[in-house]
């Protein structure tokens, strides 16, 4: 009878334990094929995975004398057991995060559509017969010959009318000179950058589109490009563009950042592009874009981050060893995955609507929990802010943070599946996994302490002729001296030195380090003793409207047409807008 008490005591280790020691296998294999451990750390927790249940195992097995000794044993191999489960699984998914970032798609997907304007009687491609279509063969002869085919398919009899650009091209749309127009919708966020076509996709309708395919020129990076990234210093082009969706389509290049990094100084360098820079196009062989042709450094992206890369080294004299790209979903998805960030909004700096996505609330001063879709409005918003571009950076930089501490806290366990599957479609790279788990393996084994440098490369207003629009808009003309400045930050951390070493006067923070600010234990603001919002801002400055040459010097020289609390003096109210600015 005492036996068969034991027995049943003992059953739930004795059904655990074989599980357990499938598991610790599987889990120290998986553990080995993902290769991101040190050989210092990788045998010793092989090791231990395995031993710790082979022991449990054979004390479930056999007889122990004391009856506590038994349940210490039971419990023990039942927490084990699901400790080793969850790390298989969160082993595994890790491992197919890595693999996703491996699938780079070597086929960049392409909309093709035909539009008619919103209130069009026209539905279909049938009720395009006896109509005038237009077309931009010079910015769109490779998607055009897909519409060509399926009109001729349905049999429409319909006059083609060309025009010299997709500027032009709208213009005639809106002014009725045709029916409708076969456009790239890649083209639709230069189209949006003329004040008259600011609402583009809401004032046409689509009739027809097809998505089609074109070959991803150089996948695979040159040998030159490719170095020992924990041996060598390299430097990463950050592209973010400004599109949700598919990170398969190319858009415009809204977001450029470099980011040099030394593993054996422990230097990091960030160096921000303005979109709007004014530069002369650098395409890669093989692709079609304006070569030589001076443009808006956001534009080069409808042509791939590689012809945005390409002119980026062009106008700086660097190289580039590898590209990062993400857009509007990569952030929302991600945020989301981490069940939403924490950002700490200073004094002054509330929102009470952003002018990204007015649907959403803004954000009050102290504490603000944002989910995805807030967080990127939050990350994107200027129009709210005196200092405009400066503190949308600033933004940027908050949210990445917020992001990074809720990566690196406990509450990542429970969303660790959404998270892996966020990151694994959240960012486009040409850096191989390998080199990754190289630098995390550093990261375990040499434990740098990396110090974080920044620089800004500046501009002056301007209104000049863009290749990509076929007409003249606002741009920002390089500071050659910010660019020889910036090019001798890279170059001395590529060769070791401290990006600090190279002073720039132009800067606020001349030597770019960056310092973080106190805050408040209780209200959780930056202390305004030590951080000033508005340091790079300078109130004297005349800012022009490129379409407004005889702008009146006033305050409410400028409205926000969005904003019904707006009458041109709001706290909240950028000086530095002009109607042709992209959001």
């Amino acid at each position: 009878m005492k036996k068969k008490r034991r027995l049943r005591k003992g059953l739930l280790a004795k059904l655990c334990s074989p599980l357990l020691v499938i598991f610790s296998l599987l889990l120290a294999f998986q553990i080995y094929k993902l290769n991101i451990l040190p050989v210092k750390y990788l045998i010793p927790v092989v090791l231990v995975v395995v031993l710790l249940a082979l022991i449990l195992f054979l004390l479930s097995m056999f007889k122990t004398g004391r009856r506590g000794v038994r349940i210490l044993v039971t419990i023990l191999t039942v927490i084990l057991t699901i400790v080793y489960g969850a790390g298989n699984y969160y082993i595994y998914k890790t491992d197919e995060m890595f693999a996703k970032i491996d699938d780079l798609t070597d086929k960049i997907a392409n909309t093709e559509t035909i539009r008619v304007m919103e209130g069009s009687p026209v539905s279909s491609l049938s009720d395009l017969n006896g109509k005038t279509i237009g077309l931009c063969t010079a910015q769109d002869a490779e998607g055009i010959p897909y519409m060509e085919k399926a009109l001729e398919k349905d049999n429409v009899q319909y006059t083609k009318q060309d025009f010299a650009s997709v500027i032009d091209l709208t213009a005639a749309l809106y002014n009725g000179e045709i029916d409708a127009m076969i456009i790239n919708d890649g083209f639709l966020g230069i189209i949006h950058d003329v004040e008259d076509f600011t609402f583009v996709t809401t004032s046409t309708k689509v009739i027809y589109s097809e998505v089609y395919y074109t070959p991803r020129p150089n996948v695979i990076q040159d040998s030159q490009d490719q170095v020992n990234v924990t041996k060598e210093p390299f430097t990463v082009l950050i592209s973010g563009n400004d599109t949700y969706g598919s990170l398969g389509e190319n858009s415009r290049s809204d977001v450029n950042m470099l980011v040099t990094v030394n593993p054996k100084s422990g230097e990091v360098l960030m160096t921000s592009i303005p979109r709007d820079y004014y530069v002369e196009v650098d395409c890669p062989e093989g692709i079609a874009c304006a070569q030589g042709e001076m443009d808006k450094l956001t534009h080069t992206g409808l042509h791939g981050i590689e012809t945005t890369e390409a002119t980026i080294e062009k106008a700086l004299g660097i190289n580039i060893n590898y590209t990062v790209r993400v857009n509007f979903s990569s952030l929302v998805n991600l945020v989301d995955a981490l069940g939403g960030i924490d950002v700490v909004v200073d004094k002054g700096l509330a929102v009470k609507t952003f002018y990204a996505n007015e649907t959403l609330e803004g954000v009050s001063e102290g504490k603000n929990h944002l989910e995805g879709e807030r967080a990127l409005a939050f990350a994107r918003e200027r129009h709210a802010y005196v200092d405009g571009d400066n503190q949308r950076v600033r933004n940027q930089q908050i949210v990445l943070r917020a992001i990074i501490d809720k990566i690196t806290s406990p509450s990542i366990l429970l969303n660790y599946g959404n998270f892996v599957d966020a990151i694994g479609g959240a960012f486009e790279t040409d850096m191989p996994s390998s080199q990754m788990k190289d630098l995390i393996r550093y990261q375990l084994t040499v434990n740098p302490h990396w110090k974080f440098e920044s620089c800004s490369l500046r501009g002056e207003g301007s209104t000049e002729y863009c290749a990509e629009l076929g007409t003249a808009a606002y741009v920002a003309i390089p500071d050659e001296e910010s660019v020889r400045i910036a090019r001798e930050k890279i170059e001395a951390v590529l060769n070791g030195k401290s990006a600090g070493s190279i002073q720039d006067p132009g800067a606020s923070d001349p030597a770019g380090t960056i310092e973080q600010p106190e805050q408040d234990e209780e209200t959780g603001l930056q202390d305004d003793a030590v951080y000033d919002p508005y340091d790079s801002y300078d109130s004297s400055a005349q800012y022009e409207d490129p379409y407004s040459p005889d702008q009146q010097e006033s305050d409410s020289a400028y409205t926000d047409p969005y904003d019904p609390n707006d009458a041109g003096e709001s706290q909240y109210y950028n000086p530095n807008w002009t109607l042709d600015d992209e959001q």
